[in-house]
């Protein structure tokens, strides 16, 4: 079975951003970081380019990485940015050499501690650390992780606590945290307008009432959210 993002109604719902809220979170990171014109970002996990359009804006360049070889060959169409297909663990990029790297969506779905041990290797000292995914509001929802019947961002979810001391445990620094349930909010509704209810979407997801009944309930008791999360490297 294919992972959640490549599944038909996944795709056809949230198009080149794939993740909730689409180019919005993107946006609020932008806002906050406020990257100057000529700064070197990386979109690790670029998927199909929506947030590689959005960060090349204002002069600022982009290099985007992804696993999956179709999604990087739908990110060329953008023509934002030099695209790599490249494990996150393995970063084909050099020490210190970026001054931002933005993981979307991307990093629930990786060995995360090695994925954030390279991301701290390639950020230059003073440069930041954006990331944005899925996690859990149940304490304990870890517990029923197997009970999502597809690869997903939420199988691999945790508590935002135990997001943000594996990424001070790294080395970073200056830490801040957002919660955007509205977003997820928003995405959810608009998966309910397109297939009538969660069940029907999951169902069309993984083609299986059992299957999807348990994808609700496992969502019940996790009681999933999405967080954006910045911090930044120290001046060494």
């Amino acid at each position: 079975m294919k992972p959640l993002y490549l599944t038909t109604p996944v795709r056809q719902g949230l198009g080149a951003c794939l993740r909730p809220g689409g180019e919005a979170l993107t946006r609020r990171a932008i806002e906050l970081l406020q990257p100057k014109a000529g700064s070197i970002l990386v979109d690790a996990g670029c998927g199909a380019g929506g947030g590689m359009r959005i960060l090349a804006t204002e002069g600022r360049k982009v290099f985007g990485l992804d696993l999956d070889f179709g999604l990087l060959s739908e990110s060329q169409k953008e023509n934002t940015g030099p695209l790599v297909q490249a494990d996150l663990a393995r970063l084909p990029l050099a020490d210190g050499s970026v001054d931002a790297i933005f993981c979307e969506c991307a990093w629930n779905l990786t060995k995360k501690n090695e994925v954030l041990s390279e991301f701290y290797r390639v950020v230059r000292p003073g440069g930041a650390l954006v990331l944005s995914d899925i996690y859990l509001r149940c304490s304990g929802g870890t517990l029923v992780a197997n009970g999502w019947p597809i690869r997903s961002c939420f199988s691999y979810a945790t508590d935002l606590a135990t997001v943000e001391n594996m990424v001070r445990a790294i080395g970073f620094e200056q830490v801040v945290v957002e919660d955007h349930i509205h977003l997820f909010k928003q995405t959810a509704a608009e998966f309910v307008f397109a297939h009538g209810s969660l069940h029907e979407f999951w169902k069309a997801v993984v083609g299986d009432e059992q299957l999807a009944k348990r994808a609700c309930a496992a969502a019940t008791l996790t009681r999933p959210s999405l967080f954006l999360l910045i911090a930044k490297r120290s001046n060494e």
